[in-house]
């Protein structure tokens, strides 16, 4: 603490903390906590919205015609709905059993009439379309009335293997009837009978014309008769229908491999990525060590090679830790999930490809789709219909379309990539049919789509503060207040809540602590020199901000105090006088400082702290006293008041009593209660006269008498006389003399006014002549006061019953 033997020190000190670095150490961030996240929540299917459907022909642009895809009932359906392929033919008679001509064959113009006579048709030939299913049957006839019929009528009748029916009957009516020009007359037979086609073959057709003979003058002109037949005829096509939804907003579950760091081995990195450093040895790359997120675990491990490489010749290994350090030996990896494990390492080995990507998934992330194929199927091309599932655009499943259930679970971690942070997924169904023309419904419906893998990591980040830096002070300065928490921010905790611990390498040089928030810098007294802070702040999950920093405290050379003297000393005149003082000086040694008097009189010692004061002159008067170090002086003006004053002392105290000649016998026993005289010697040993001088004089402690002089002059003598009694009993006695012991007279020493005599006291001797004026001895006293009780007890005992007598 002495400047001039620390200041050496003191700089290099100095220098050496201006070394010491000011960086924040920052403690790593803490997870706060981790959830699973929904990689693709338009899985859900609450919302159609979220998707984009298609139906098409296929390999066209153009919209399905029995295809439809929708999103409803938190489902996608892709419908397939054909309906019947119907195709119709027309069958006509190839014989007449009437034996009418012209009615056999297609309508060509050419008819047989008849008034009367029936006209039939028969030899109808099904056999090139027996194969198909019959859905409709109608009668076609090629016929004419020529005039309008009153009463006579024409009939259509039919015969078959099942029986005879009267199909139509023509009459009354208002003019003619041609289906010959026109189109042939139809009717359908479909309520007739179930057709088949022998029954069909067997149907024999009759139109008849029956005539009253009246009044009507028309005929039956007819040109054919035939069948017509509807039926289910085969065909095939195809449509496609599709689903698609993007997620984004968050990136994928994956990581890459930092592929320039880890250890090579007859490989290294090239412009295409890594590879043999021959081209044709095998060699090897084994990454570094890779740490699995916070509560996730390692997938599985993927590569890309460049287009001129193939995977074939491409061999990963991997090994396991759960400390980092100690690894297990490294295990043929065939796409499988990886064991759990807290460390990864990944070893590449290949000859001619060049490695342009090693990447490894977190959670395995799996695509899971369930939902069912529901229908007939009839017609669908079991080779040709398929549906299929592709993440961002790459096929991760190419399945048949067949009835029934399905619940698939695909890794997809391989159709991802590194910052990513878009998933399209899409459903795709091809509905192709070869049909024979029935119709058919099938379905693809997807009831739930989830992809599994996703994870939010939510960190604890530390608190984060401005720096306070170094702070510079000087010795018996003020200390500093610094703001802090209202500096400090966080993500979780409230700044005012933070933790606050602080690492004072020099707590005899300053104290630091949190006051309020603030960082509240004391100085010690009279130190000075370096300390270096540690402080740390740390949220409620123990995450810190740490910051080291300096506080130097410039040394200060203090001036000497000497503390005041009170405001007014008295001395004595000529005497000498010791009159003490305190001083101090925190950095200089004694023997360095000097104290100086302006008077000549006055004589100091530093040393034992003390002044020497032999005042020449009565009256008031002012002492100027300087003490200094090497650098620094100081003053203090000491007031005197130096007084002349009397000094009063006892020299001696005799005592005895007088004789018959007059003289002053002194006395070393007294009697028991005998009257005796003390005689005081007081002198006065100062330069002014001292009145009313009182001396009082005490018997054992006990005021026996006060004696008074009127004036003692200077140099002078006088004798003070006390009269008093011995007491009546005991051994000894002491007599004290004290001079002015009110201390009414100032004095130059109040320590001499003080004597004594010690005596022995002894028995009275007996005299023999009494005379009148001697006290009476102790027995004749003790006597008198028997008598004298007696009679005052026998008086109050005479006046009381006459008192009592008289209240009576």
């Amino acid at each position: 603490m002495r400047a001039k033997l620390t200041s050496v020190f003191l700089c290099m000190m100095f220098f050496g903390v201006l070394l010491v670095p000011t960086l924040n150490p920052a403690s790593a961030r803490s997870v706060h906590e981790t959830t699973d996240y929904d990689l693709f929540p338009q899985g859900s299917l609450t919302d159609a919205s979220d998707w984009s459907m298609q139906a098409t022909t296929s390999f066209t642009s153009q919209p399905a015609t029995y295809t439809d895809a929708m999103v409803a009932d938190q489902r996608i359906t892709m419908v397939h709905q054909r309906p019947q392929n119907l195709d119709s033919m027309e069958y006509w008679g190839a014989n007449s059993p009437s034996a009418s001509d012209n009615v056999v064959g297609s309508p060509d113009g050419l008819f047989a009439w008849s008034t009367g006579p029936v006209m039939s048709v028969d030899g109808f030939d099904f056999s090139a379309s027996t194969q198909y299913i019959i859905t409709s049957v109608d009668v076609l006839v090629a016929f004419k009335v020529t005039d309008a019929l009153s009463i006579d009528s024409v009939r259509l009748s039919m015969d078959w293997s099942n029986g005879t029916d009267l199909m139509r009957t023509w009459s009354n009516t208002n003019g003619a009837i041609d289906y010959i020009n026109n189109s042939a007359y139809r009717l359908s037979i479909d309520s007739v009978d179930d057709w088949s086609w022998s029954m069909l073959s067997s149907i024999e057709l009759t139109m008849d014309y029956v005539s009253v003979g009246q009044s009507d003058d028309a005929r039956l002109e007819l040109d054919a008769i035939g069948i017509e037949v509807t039926m289910e005829s085969a065909w095939y096509g195809g449509e496609v229908a599709q689903a698609v939804s993007t997620a984004s907003g968050h990136q994928m579950p994956i990581q890459e491999i930092d592929m320039s760091q880890g250890e090579y081995n007859g490989m290294s990195l090239s412009v295409c990525g890594l590879e043999s450093t021959d081209m044709t040895t095998i060699g090897s790359w084994t990454s570094a060590v890779l740490q699995r997120p916070a509560e996730q675990y390692f997938g599985r491990i993927h590569f890309d090679v460049n287009e001129t490489g193939t995977e074939s010749n491409v061999s990963v290994q991997y090994a396991t830790s759960a400390d980092g350090e100690s690894f297990t030996a490294f295990t043929i990896h065939n796409t499988e999930a990886l064991p759990a494990a807290e460390y990864l390492k990944v070893r590449i080995l290949t000859d001619t490809s060049c490695i342009t990507s090693v990447r490894v998934d977190v959670n395995d992330p799996t695509l899971s789709l369930a939902g069912r194929i529901y229908g007939d199927g009839s017609g669908i091309d079991g080779n040709y219909s398929r549906w299929t599932i592709s993440v961002g655009g790459a096929t991760v499943a190419n399945l048949p379309v067949s009835v029934g259930e399905f619940n698939h679970q695909i890794p997809i971690g391989a159709y991802m990539n590194p910052g990513q942070t878009e998933l399209s997924i899409m459903v795709k169904s091809w509905f192709t049919w070869d049909s024979d023309g029935s119709a058919s419904t099938t379905a693809l419906e997807v009831n739930s789509i989830e992809v599994s893998g996703g994870y939010d990591i939510f960190y604890d980040e530390d608190p984060v503060c401005q720096l306070i830096g170094d702070q510079q002070l000087s010795e018996d300065g003020g200390g500093i207040f610094v703001p802090l928490l209202t500096r400090c921010t966080d993500d979780r905790t409230d700044p005012n809540l933070l933790n606050v611990e602080i690492e004072n390498s020099q707590p005899d040089l300053v104290d630091v602590s949190l006051d309020q928030g603030e960082v509240r810098v004391s100085l010690l007294s009279e130190q000075s020199g370096s300390a270096q802070i540690l402080m740390t702040v740390s949220d409620e999950a123990g995450n810190s901000h740490v910051e080291s920093f300096n506080i130097i405290v410039n040394s200060i050379d203090d001036a000497p105090v000497l503390n005041e003297f009170p405001s007014l000393v008295r001395v004595e005149h000529a005497v000498a006088t010791i009159l003490g003082f305190t001083w101090s000086d925190v950095d200089t040694l004694p023997a360095d400082l000097t104290l100086s008097s302006n008077k000549t009189w006055v004589e100091v010692d530093l040393i034992n702290s003390s002044l020497l004061i032999t005042a020449p002159t009565p009256g008031y008067t002012s002492v100027e006293l300087t003490l200094c170090d090497e650098t620094t002086c100081v003053e203090r003006v000491l007031d005197l008041d130096v007084r002349s004053l009397p000094d009063l002392r006892i020299d001696s105290v005799v005592v005895g009593e007088g004789s018959a000649d007059g003289t002053f016998v002194e006395l070393t026993e007294i009697e028991l209660g005998s009257y005796v005289t003390a005689r005081v010697y007081v002198a006065n040993g100062g330069f002014v006269n001292a009145e009313m001088v009182t001396i009082r004089c005490t018997v054992n402690g006990v005021v026996g008498d006060i004696a008074t002089i009127t004036t003692l002059e200077p140099g002078a003598m006088s004798i003070a006389t006390c009269e008093f009694q011995a007491p009546v009993e005991g051994q000894l006695i002491r007599v004290d003399a004290i001079v002015d012991g009110g201390e009414l007279i100032d004095e130059g020493d109040e320590t001499n006014n003080e004597g004594s005599k010690n005596l022995v006291l002894i028995e009275s001797s007996v005299v023999a002549d009494v005379n009148s004026d001697e006290a009476l001895s102790t027995t004749t006293i003790w006597i008198i006061s028997i008598i004298a009780l007696v009679v005052i007890i026998g008086g109050f005992t005479f006046l009381a019953p006459a008192k009592i007598r008289k209240y009576e």
